[in-house]
């Protein structure tokens, strides 16, 4: 029985052995080669990265200000009567062109012209008679009372007729300038009175635009000044100039009302449209700009890859105006720099750098 005892025991004791070196020789195997790729790391040094580069070349910034505004056409009325009498005639059809003091109504006015018929005829025998009065007061036939009230009743006779003159042209409603008609919104045979709205009439040969602007900005907008805007349902951006601006800021809103002129008509250019507007306060030299994808967040705020002697270098920067594709750096970069803007997850303060393309 020790005898069997002593064999197991030796046995066990081999078994324990063997057992180690299978446990250590992993462990002993992994830092080997651990060890050997650090040491061939260090030999070789770190790898190669290759970035496409972006030289900063200095060109015109405009600060600018966004504003919402309203197209409206040059002129604007509501054609309207000025007497209650009823409609006789429609000389245009909708949306029509006219031209300055085409008719576009008439109205009834038969009993205007009986009367300035009776006023004409009455006129004649007044001046018969005046100048029969005239005459005999030159000889002395007749005083000159009896003249001059014949003159009187001549004189007021011809202002009757010239204030029926007036009542018989109302009747004519014409176009006050050339322009577009709108929908006229009655018929031959209605009866229209004053201030009733007959058609619109617009002259959209010019197009006009009025935004708003916080009172901050009232000093730097000036008449002359330069725009752009656009309008829904549109990608075209539009250019105007400031054609006047409101002498006081609106106390209401605590805003500055501004009056620009479109450069060109179009037919996007609705009146009463909504548009955005882009107001140029100030253009300044010297503004630097790189792509918005080489802009990097970091602790401080934003960084970029700066390209210099063969190496990525990271640096602290801040921004000023953003578009869709860049971004203005205002401090912490100088023209001529070259900026990293690919392979940017790649790289790392300090890691080599081959430009693929050095762009401008």
């Amino acid at each position: 029985m020790k005898l069997v005892l002593r064999i197991l025991g030796a046995l066990l004791l081999v078994l324990a052995a063997v057992g180690g070196v299978v446990l250590i020789k992993p462990w002993q195997a992994s830092s080997s080669t651990s060890l050997a790729s650090a040491s061939g790391s260090a030999k070789g040094g770190p790898p190669l990265t290759i970035a496409d580069g972006f030289k900063l070349q200095g060109r015109g910034v405009d600060a600018t200000v966004n504003a919402v505004g309203t197209l409206l056409p040059n002129e604007s009325v509501s054609v309207a009567s000025e007497v209650t009498r009823r409609v006789v005639k429609i000389s245009f059809e909708d949306g029509a062109v006219v031209k300055q003091g085409d008719v576009l109504f008439e109205l009834d006015s038969a009993d205007l012209s009986s009367r300035m018929s009776e006023l004409a005829v009455r006129r004649k025998l007044l001046a018969i008679n005046e100048q029969r009065q005239k005459r005999l007061s030159t000889e002395g036939l007749s005083p000159q009372a009896e003249y001059d009230r014949a003159r009187s009743e001549l004189e007021l006779l011809d202002a009757q007729s010239q204030s029926l003159a007036v009542e018989i042209a109302k009747t004519k409603i014409k176009a006050p300038f050339g322009g577009t008609v709108g929908l006229r919104n009655v018929s031959v045979g209605a009866l229209v009175s004053p201030g009733t709205s007959l058609v619109s009439l617009q002259d959209t040969s010019v197009i006009k635009l009025d935004f708003t602007v916080p009172e901050r900005y009232a000093p730097t907008v000036k008449q002359g000044g330069r725009f752009s805007f656009r309008v829904d349902g549109s990608a075209k951006t539009f250019e105007g100039t400031v054609r006047a601006v409101e002498p006081a800021v609106d106390q209401g809103t605590r805003s500055l009302k501004v009056r620009g002129v479109a450069d060109t008509t179009a037919p996007e250019l609705v009146p009463g449209g909504f548009a955005t507007v882009s107001i140029i306060l100030s253009t300044q030299a010297g503004g630097l700009f790189v792509p918005s994808v080489a802009v990097i967040p970091s602790v401080g705020g934003h960084a970029v890859y700066r390209f210099e002697d063969g190496v990525a270098k990271l640096v602290e920067v801040e921004l000023g105006i953003r578009t869709d594709t860049e971004v203005q750096i205002t401090k912490g970069l100088a023209e001529g720099d070259v900026v990293l803007v690919s392979n940017l997850l790649r790289l790392r303060p300090g890691a080599k750098v081959k430009l693929a393309k050095d762009g401008e």
